[in-house]
């Protein structure tokens, strides 16, 4: 292959409509043009109308990612893999025709290649329960009745392997896998084999290395470090003070149960109050994902959680409603004093403009981006502990030390953008 004639494939994600997502796509399109600019980009999506409308300007071509029927070869070897574990690969669930002509594929996504902080391993028939929703089927990794567990990220990835190209997990955050110990052996086992790694913060690097994966792994920026609105960074003098929110259901399913959602609900709206009153401040709504999804919709979280907030404090309470993507809400995020946020990708945001942010954190890739960016974790609120007594003295500090937070968020964000070309030089030594 030469650079003029480059190929490469994006997959991994389920769309754009999630704000980090659609910055992955746009940094990443970014990173490979600095040095391949007449690189084909493929970026694999199951909303392909949709994720056009959101990648406007991103020159990336759009490819449809096809699921067989359930009643095929391939969608009932999907179910089986999932249950019962089968000694060898079944058929891909996908059509996969579209990477033919690619040199490389990029898997996409940040934090794939983990499991999820409430996973709990199900019974090998557990998929009886969510035959009419194939796609619900959950991950088992138990040694199942033949010996091997399932995974599709895997599979995928050894597809691309055995058909002699470049595998890549890109800009990720990988781990931990203590919750299953045969996780951790089939995770491992793929993670060598894969041709490179690029870690977007050091908390992997280090789980990594603990693996024994070290010759593979590059460590970089996250890509959506290099997606800006364009606008000059500057501090802001509001006449109030302006305090930015981001919450997401996502991290909730991640720690609490279904039944304390109302509880949960109620507390967050304390804690605006709280945060409005202690500091007289406006708060800011901020989602960073849209979703069709009620379990990953940020939106329709926070319009639940607005109407939580007691009357008496509603003027200074408004939410961004009208979906603006990623370079979208930057404009809002860039007009806040500080932000406090779940999404690790709304604080990326915000961090590049030099809005001081406060990671609420739910899992170890916010500590880990929190330590990349300021060096240290002080900034960083377990989402178990998100109340007015830990919030509240927090942010007392943080805008306390706000201008020279700022200041030394301008400095920083031009070595971080320096590091997410990084992997360049490793990637042309590739190819």
């Amino acid at each position: 292959m030469s650079e003029e004639d480059l190929t490469i494939g994006l997959y991994g994600i389920n769309g754009v409509y999630n704000y980090g997502c659609e910055a992955i796509v746009r940094g990443t399109e970014i990173i490979l043009r600095e040095k391949y600019p007449d690189v084909t980009i493929k970026y694999a999506s199951p909303l392909p109308k949709e994720d056009k409308k959101r990648l406007k300007g991103c020159k990336v071509k759009i490819v449809k990612r096809e699921k067989y029927p359930l009643l095929s070869v391939p969608g009932f070897g999907k179910i089986l893999a999932h249950t019962i574990g089968i000694p060898f690969y079944p058929h891909y669930d996908e059509k996969t025709d579209w990477f033919d002509d690619c040199d490389a594929i990029f898997s996409i996504g940040g934090d794939l290649y983990t499991i999820p902080s409430n996973y709990k391993d199900k019974s090998m028939f557990y998929f009886l329960k969510y035959i009419k929703t194939p796609s619900k089927i959950p991950l088992n990794y138990k040694r199942k009745l033949f010996g091997n567990a399932y995974n599709p990220l895997i599979h995928f990835g050894d597809m691309v392997l055995d058909r002699k190209k470049k595998f890549i997990i890109w800009g990720s955050s990988i781990g931990p896998f203590e919750k299953s110990e045969y996780a951790k052996r089939i995770f491992k086992t793929h993670l060598l084999n894969v041709d490179l790694i690029t870690s977007r913060e050091p908390e992997t690097t280090k789980y990594l290395e603990n693996l024994g994966i070290v010759d593979n792994v590059k460590e970089c920026a996250d890509p959506a470090f290099v997606v800006s609105s364009g606008k000059k960074v500057q501090q802001q003098h509001n006449d109030h003070l302006v305090i930015g929110l981001n919450l997401s259901p996502l991290s909730l399913n991640q720690i609490f149960n279904d039944e304390t959602k109302e509880k949960i609900l109620l507390k967050q709206a304390k804690i605006i109050e709280d945060l409005i009153s202690t500091f007289h401040a406006e708060i800011i709504l901020i989602p960073h994902v849209v979703s069709q999804s009620v379990n990953d919709d940020d939106l329709s979280f926070l319009k639940q959680l607005i109407i939580r907030v007691n009357d008496k404090f509603r003027d200074n309470v408004s939410i961004v409603d009208d979906d603006p993507g990623f370079i979208g809400i930057k404009n809002i995020l860039i007009k806040c004093d500080a932000l406090i946020t779940a999404r690790m990708h709304c604080a990326i945001n915000a961090l590049e403009t030099g809005v001081p942010t406060i990671f609420i954190s739910y899992s170890k890739k916010s500590e880990g981006m929190a330590s990349y960016v300021y060096g240290n974790k002080k900034w960083v609120i377990p989402l178990k502990n998100f109340e007015s007594a830990n919030i509240l003295p927090l942010l007392n500090t943080l805008l306390t030390e706000k201008e020279d937070i700022g200041s030394f968020l301008v400095n920083k964000m031009q070595d971080i953008k320096l590091d997410a070309f990084k992997p360049l030089k490793t990637l042309n030594d590739m190819f």
